[in-house]
Formats: C-alpha cells, structure tokens, sequence
C-alpha cells in the first residue's frame, strides 16, 4: 500500500510541477491565470483515483471508510507537497511574479472600492489593504507563512475530493 501511495504521490507531483513549469515558461501571465491553476486539479485527481483503485483491489472494498479514504488523501499531500515547494521556490527565484500577484490583488481592491462597499468601515479596511499592497509591490517578498496556510487549507479540499474518491469506490464494488 505505502508503495502504491508513494509512487502514485511522487509520479502526480512530478506531473503537477512539470505542467506548472510548462505553463511558466509560456509567460508568468499564463502561470497566473486561475482557469489554469484549478485545471491541475485534474493531474491530483487522476493519482488520487489510481492509487486508491489499486489499493482497493488489493484490500477491497468492504471495509471502514476510513481505510480507503487514506490513500487518495495520503497521495493528494504528497502531490500538493510538491506542488507548493516549487511554487514557494519560484517566487523565491522571480520576484516579478510576487509583484504580479500583489498587483493583481490590488486590482481586485481596487475594483471593489470603485464598486462601492456601501459600508465606510469596510470601505476604509479596503483603503488600508491597498496601502499594505502598495508597499509590498515596492518591496515584494515570498514569506514561507502564507504558503504554509494555504498549503494547510488546500488539504481541506484534498480531504474531500478523497471523501468523494472512497465513497464511489466504495458504492461501486
């Protein structure tokens, strides 16, 4: 089982990291792009069913929940692993595209104030986030802490594509 949830994780998070490169290399612009960035749910998401298909064909399908939902969860940390030590490397490497990013958000900032919040307190926290944001595109830096929460929070998600992963595994034998 450990193999199987090895391979599967390392083999995804070399995909994940490859296809994130690759999208790179096209442009920092086609690295930001959010539709490109959810489509590598698609790479976890075929590692995750691999493995646990395998790991369900050797132990079977009538046993706790629990037992099949660790490999597709076990192989979506591994890959998710990967994929956020290269993403923390490469803002480290490119600070443009840290810069990029932080302008992006202040775009959206901006948009929203333009909108108008309707609320002055909330219209005033925004003022202040883009304060913050104007500094940091002066200076920008990658701290390991945000990537470190968000790394934590995309694992919520990882937990539920496996829930879902073992159920129709599961309902299907």
């Amino acid at each position: 089982m450990k193999n199987n949830i090895l391979q599967n994780g390392v083999l995804g998070g070399i995909v994940v990291v490859f296809y994130f490169a690759l999208l790179y290399t096209i442009g920092p612009e086609t690295f930001l792009k959010p539709a490109l960035q959810w489509a590598s749910m698609g790479f976890y998401l075929a590692f995750m069913y691999r493995a646990a298909k395998a790991d369900c064909k050797l132990h079977g399908t009538e046993r706790d929940f629990r037992a099949i939902l660790r490999t597709p969860f076990a192989v979506f940390i591994l890959i998710n692993l990967f994929y956020w030590m290269f993403y923390y490397g490469l803002h480290l490497a490119d600070l443009e595209l840290v810069r990029m990013e932080l302008l992006a958000e202040k775009q959206t900032y901006q948009t929203m104030l333009d909108a108008g919040t309707g609320d002055p307190e909330q219209a005033n926290q925004i003022r202040e986030g883009l304060l913050e944001l104007e500094k940091a595109i002066e200076n920008p830096v990658q701290p390991l802490g945000p990537v470190i929460t968000r790394m934590a929070m995309g694992a919520l998600g990882g937990f539920a594509l496996s829930a879902g992963i073992a159920a129709i595994l599961r309902s299907s034998h």
